[in-house]
């Protein structure tokens, strides 16, 4: 009796030599979903991968909404659409996107590591650099110069009070606070959103909403100080070496800003805070005390701690007129 053979039609043909010679120095990184803070953060992650083999073509996957955060980077060879790329087509893949959260969750509170180098360990690889690389094109650079301009000839503050998270949003008395002490300072504020801000609104603070990814870096470029939550402008100004004040409240300023320089931190936390034992926790759904979005990490940030961070940045960064 014979038999016969049916070969799968989902069975994918055989790599030729040419295609597997072509691929197998090919990396694919893949993320499948924002924010713009961590596409930011994971621009450090790939001078490093590039170094351990200069013939290596790195391929970044990512949502095509982020692609102007990253398009620039000298180490990322292609970029792609997470939504579409095949990661069977690569001999060697890494998907990043819940490596983070999950090593975040699984030590806290004590999460030691910046979501570079947890990115980076998935990979297989210890990070020597946390570089960004940024580079703005002269024409960008002059964008956000002539749009400040339209604002304000003083030394401006990009206040940047709202993320995509409520638990991390300064509450309307803090935003009040921030605005009376910069301007008490001479300096001139505005604010980046996506959106229109009521509080910043009553405060005739003006907002520049729905600019392009790559006119929102051009604008922080040209500020002078930017002070921000836990939100993509933080990881811009330190990625850039913009002053800036970093407000924090469950995950670890200190821990997602320890490479940037020029950054301050204003946050209750334990090893600056002794009597405040509660984090930060990365927990923040879980949190003891209250099933509201305003936890007391958030709350608890006093006028004082506001300003003197504001104070301290501009003992280190004076204002230059």
């Amino acid at each position: 009796m014979s038999r016969r053979i049916v070969q799968s039609k989902s069975r994918k043909p055989p790599v030729g030599l040419h295609e597997f010679h072509t691929k197998r120095n090919q990396v694919l990184i893949y993320r499948n979903i924002g924010g713009l803070g961590d596409m930011l953060m994971h621009r450090m992650v790939f001078e490093d991968f590039k170094k351990l083999n200069p013939e290596m073509d790195i391929i970044f996957a990512c949502p095509p909404r982020y692609f102007d955060a990253v398009k620039d980077h000298p180490y990322i060879d292609k970029l792609e659409d997470s939504s579409t790329v095949n990661s069977q087509d690569y001999v060697v893949s890494y998907n990043t996107t819940s490596c983070c959260s999950r090593y975040e969750t699984a030590v806290a509170p004590l999460a030691d590591k910046h979501r570079s180098d947890i990115w980076a360990g998935h990979c297989g690889v210890e990070l020597q650099n946390h570089n960004m690389h940024i580079k703005l094109s002269q024409e960008e650079l002059d964008y956000g110069a002539t749009e400040i301009a339209k604002l304000t000839d003083q030394t401006s503050v990009a206040l940047c009070p709202v993320s995509a998270m409520p638990s991390k949003n300064l509450l309307d008395h803090q935003i009040e606070i921030a605005v009376n002490h910069l301007r008490k300072k001479g300096l001139f504020v505005f604010s980046l959103h996506t959106e229109p801000i009521k509080s910043l609104a009553k405060l005739n603070v003006p907002v520049l909403c729905n600019r392009k990814i790559r006119e929102w870096m051009g604008i922080l470029s040209a500020t002078d100080y930017v002070v921000s939550v836990d939100t993509a402008a933080f990881h811009y100004a330190g990625g850039t070496g913009k002053p800036v004040v970093g407000i924090f409240t469950w995950a670890d300023g200190y821990v997602y800003g320890q490479f940037y320089d020029t950054k301050t931190i204003v946050q209750l936390h334990r090893n600056t805070h002794p009597d405040w034992k509660c984090g930060p926790c990365y927990k923040w759904p879980d949190c003891p005390f209250t099933t509201k979005p305003e936890k007391p990490c958030l709350t608890k940030i006093t006028a004082q701690m506001i300003e003197n961070g504001i104070d301290s940045m501009l003992k280190i960064y004076p204002i230059c007129n």
